[in-house]
């Protein structure tokens, strides 16, 4: 029997090692790879990425379209039999992100000093994760 429309599409899993944070049906799913982001439809091959700092945005289907977000910070997404699984040790929904609190975290990772290349290479990436938080927050408010 063929999906209908109301039940077609992909389902999204998006885990850490406490807990399940999303497993909803999608539409779409764009998900935030080191080499830049890549989307993810029903039917799309299978692939195993390393993920970035960024939002995986997924369109739902469950009646009416809506878009959530959720920050992730590295991690891997396996693409498979129109299954997205993404496997990540941080990961924040957009509605439960505080923008001051995220705003000052940036601030913060900012002002710190950093010597060598491992502690140069480890501010840049916590500032770039900082970024996108500030970033998500704001188009959540």
């Amino acid at each position: 029997m063929a999906d209908s429309p109301r039940t077609a599409g992909i389902q999204c899993v998006i885990v850490t090692p406490e807990t399940t944070i999303l497993d909803v049906k999608a539409r779409s799913v764009v998900l935030p790879l080191e080499d830049g982001q890549r989307g993810v439809g029903r039917g799309h091959a299978p692939f195993i990425g390393r993920l970035g700092a960024g939002a995986v945005r997924i369109t739902t289907v469950d009646g009416r379209e809506a878009v959530h977000s959720v920050f992730v910070e590295k991690g891997f997404v396996e693409v498979s039999h129109d299954v997205v699984t993404v496997i990540t040790q941080r990961a924040l929904p957009a509605e439960k992100l505080d923008l001051g609190t995220a705003r000052q975290d940036l601030a913060a990772i900012s002002s710190q000093a950093a010597r060598g290349d491992e502690a140069i290479d480890a501010k840049l990436q916590a500032q770039q994760a900082a970024r996108e938080i500030v970033r998500i927050a704001e188009r959540a408010r």
